[in-house]
């Protein structure tokens, strides 16, 4: 595995430095189902979201890994603000990627320009028109869009003639031309305010549009200005450590959190919690799964980066593990936190409790449909004996 360069472990040392504030600021960001301000103004300051985006315009333009590292440290304070950082940083590489003109149409005139995502519901939709698309309905899930100067929407464009599937693509729209409905209420990844985008008869031109099939791994139309290997590495599959990031993160601080309490508690009967043998084999189980879904998305991301470096095009199989891999990365960190669980008992049960912040926290991330295991098992098992991917973005 590639060594960090004295930049990288600066900036994780940052990340390490800011949990306890983030663990300060998480309750009032459940509440208020927003993350702060001075929390996204203190990631802005520090480069937090420019550590995908291309040298071209600014950014550090290095490889995954380093949004596993940071989400393990962030997460660990809140995750509402750990999933905001990762799900806007990812879109610098998507981004990186895709049309050299939608590259300098976003960042141009603003280089610190961020993009937020969404995914087409309750009747969104697209039609083909001349030059472009025109889009109409409702997108959903749109984490940072309190933050985002635009909008990367998946979309599903009909076929021309009307027979075959829709093609996927991502299409990007600026922030002027949508409105921000408030329906995000969640009891998990509360403060991630990941609400939805309403549009209305908005035109996409052509070259703001990018189809998935381009973005499959090897050379990008993005390469021809970002030649790092990066942007020949699949966003939509190795790209989904965006969501496991932050629920290895949020696991990381679970575990602390109970470790910390059992050191100074006893049992009703003054016994001390941390003699009780049940205690610790939960404790001992719980850090090896952690550390065994770190240990396995930065496999990933090592694996990926050295098929890219070396000029390859990573297969199907490949592409199936990493999305296989990175859910099953989750459930263990979802395991972790359910084997810690009764360790909290009944005193716990207060709406003030960080521990059940994080075990809410992670069981929301687990439901993000790349992450979800029963999906992602199926899919990989399936293309491991040769029949088509469910999903075409595989």
């Amino acid at each position: 595995m590639t060594e960090l360069s004295t930049e990288q472990t600066a900036m994780i040392a940052d990340a390490q430095a800011m949990v306890p504030t983030l663990l300060e600021r998480a309750r009032k960001a459940e509440k208020d189902r927003a993350v702060p301000r001075e929390t996204f103004d203190e990631f802005t300051e520090k480069g937090f979201f420019r550590i995908h985006q291309p040298e071209k315009f600014g950014g550090c333009g290095w490889d995954i890994s380093m949004m596993v590292r940071l989400g393990a440290e962030l997460g660990q304070g809140c995750g509402s603000s750990c999933w905001i950082f990762s799900n806007l940083a990812v879109q610098n590489w998507i981004l990186g990627m895709n049309n050299p003109e939608a590259q300098d149409a976003v960042w141009g005139e603003k280089p610190t320009a961020l993009v937020a995502s969404s995914f087409p519901a309750k009747g969104g939709k697209v039609e083909r028109t001349d030059g472009g698309l025109i889009a109409n309905g409702l997108w959903s899930f749109a984490s940072g869009v309190d933050f985002a100067d635009w909008n990367n929407m998946q979309v599903f464009v009909p076929p021309e003639g009307g027979e075959g599937p829709p093609e996927h693509r991502f299409a990007l729209v600026p922030k002027d031309d949508y409105d921000v409905v408030d329906d995000w209420y969640s009891p998990g990844l509360a403060g991630t305010g990941s609400r939805t985008i309403k549009l209305d008869n908005v035109f996409i031109p052509e070259h703001m549009t990018i189809p998935s099939t381009k973005l499959m791994g090897g050379p990008s139309p993005g390469s021809v200005i970002n030649s790092g290997a990066l942007y020949r590495v699949p966003p939509l599959t190795l790209g989904t450590k965006v969501f496991a990031s932050p629920a290895l993160g949020i696991a990381k601080g679970g575990l602390k959190m109970i470790e910390d309490d059992l050191s100074g508690r006893n049992t009703v009967g003054n016994a001390p919690m941390a003699e009780l043998p049940t205690a610790q084999a939960r404790i001992s189980e719980a850090g090896a799964e952690i550390e065994a879904a770190e240990a396995l998305l930065l496999k990933d991301c090592a694996d990926a980066m050295e098929i890219a470096e070396a000029g390859g095009v990573p297969e199907i199989n490949d592409r199936a593990r990493w999305r296989r891999n990175n859910a099953f990365a989750v459930q263990l960190c979802v395991k972790a936190l359910e084997r810690l669980n009764p360790l909290v008992g009944a005193r716990g049960l207060t709406p003030e409790n960080d521990f059940l912040r994080m075990f809410r926290d992670v069981h929301a991330a687990s439901l993000q449909i790349t992450v979800a295991w029963d999906i992602q098992a199926v899919n990989a098992g399936r293309i491991r004996f040769g029949l088509p991917s469910l999903d075409p973005r595989v």
